[in-house]
């Protein structure tokens, strides 16, 4: 009888270290079990300790430890608290690789990380993994929320309607550090950096994500990044003629607009990237690569799953408050009758 890692198709060095998780041994030990979600240590076998899915560097810089991110169900959860398991020498791994660097240059203003960008344009690819590994985060510890607040509901977790097989590519992109993975150029998604508004009342940070889309959203001070990670720049193709019209820092409900509207055009593609890995014994070397469709474009209308005022409606709804024809605001959203980023002859509304 084979063994589970022969049977899931796990891929080991000659040291045991796990360079791919097999589909199988994924959801088996990664999203229904309590293993290190980069190395696979199953609990008891190494130290462990909690990785912040917030990464701690932006808690500190933005007081957030005793505050409260808003989960999909409407319960509050303390940011400090929001952690998922992590074995001690993977989390170190992760603070070195990624939160020294980025904490640095996010710490830059807008104008400077552009410039950065400009001089090295594979910091896109690097800001890329790191949000793959925030997404990651964000949902595995969605096995251990409660779907519904109140508890006398058996009602199971926020984890449970997931299909857990499309998060096998992220899963791969976000242990890359780990692996030494080499990523072909298509295979990475969109990634937007825009200008933003500050936010009082947040103190300058916000953040949501979206698990069907897999679309994420991060706010810091003065920029938002927003980026979609299996669409191999899908969204960027069909919608970088509205962002290249963006004149100036975008309101929260500017921000949810571009948000609703890349989300809508990855649920609704007509064809998708199919992402595979390669590996060769001989050179020692493994590859993430994408099978890319001839075109892309949307599904016919009357085929789409959602359109994007449906999901404006979904990520706006929350801010809106107790306001007089609330009802009648949120269908007009929802048809796609109020627009926050052009006006009617299509130029950008400032704020």
């Amino acid at each position: 009888m084979r063994n589970k890692l022969e049977i899931s198709k796990t891929i080991t060095n000659e040291k045991g270290k796990i360079i791919f998780f097999g589909l199988q041994h994924f959801l088996d030990d990664i999203t229904h079990g309590n293993c290190c979600f980069i190395c696979g240590a199953k609990p008891g076998s190494k130290e462990f300790n909690d990785e912040h899915i917030i990464p701690n560097w932006i808690l500190k810089k933005y007081n957030l430890h005793n505050k409260y991110i808003t989960l999909p169900n409407g319960t509050k959860f303390k940011y400090g608290q929001y952690t998922v398991p992590c074995c001690e020498e993977c989390n170190s791994e992760l603070g070195k690789t990624y939160e020294v660097p980025i904490s640095k240059l996010l710490n830059k203003t807008y104008l400077e990380i552009l410039e950065e960008i400009n001089k090295d344009p594979k910091i896109l690819h690097f800001l890329f993994k790191w949000l793959c590994l925030i997404f990651l985060k964000t949902h595995l510890k969605d096995k251990t929320l409660l779907s519904e607040r109140d508890i006398r509901i058996d009602a199971g977790f926020l984890s449970d309607k997931y299909y857990w097989e499309e998060m096998h590519h992220i899963h791969c992109i976000s242990r890359s550090h780990y692996t030494n993975v080499k990523i072909d150029y298509n295979v990475y998604g969109t990634i937007f950096i825009v200008p933003a508004m500050a936010i009082e009342k947040a103190d300058g940070f916000d953040f949501m994500d979206n698990e069907v889309s897999k679309t994420i959203m991060l706010q810091l001070d003065e920029f938002c990044i927003i980026s979609v990670l299996n669409d191999s720049c899908a969204g960027f193709t069909l919608y970088n003629d509205n962002f290249s019209r963006i004149g100036g820092p975008l309101s929260p409900f500017q921000i949810r607009d571009i948000f609703a509207h890349l989300s809508f055009i990855n649920i609704n593609l007509k064809e998708r990237p199919i992402y595979f890995s390669l590996f060769n014994s001989s050179l020692n070397e493994y590859k993430i690569k994408a099978t890319m469709p001839k075109l892309v474009e949307l599904l016919d209308e009357k085929e789409r799953f959602i359109s994007s005022g449906q999901l404006l409606r979904q990520f706006v709804e929350p801010m809106i408050g107790e306001v007089q024809n609330k009802k009648q605001i949120l269908k007009e959203i929802e048809e796609n009758k109020r627009n926050y980023l052009f006006d009617n002859n299509g130029n950008f509304i400032k704020n």
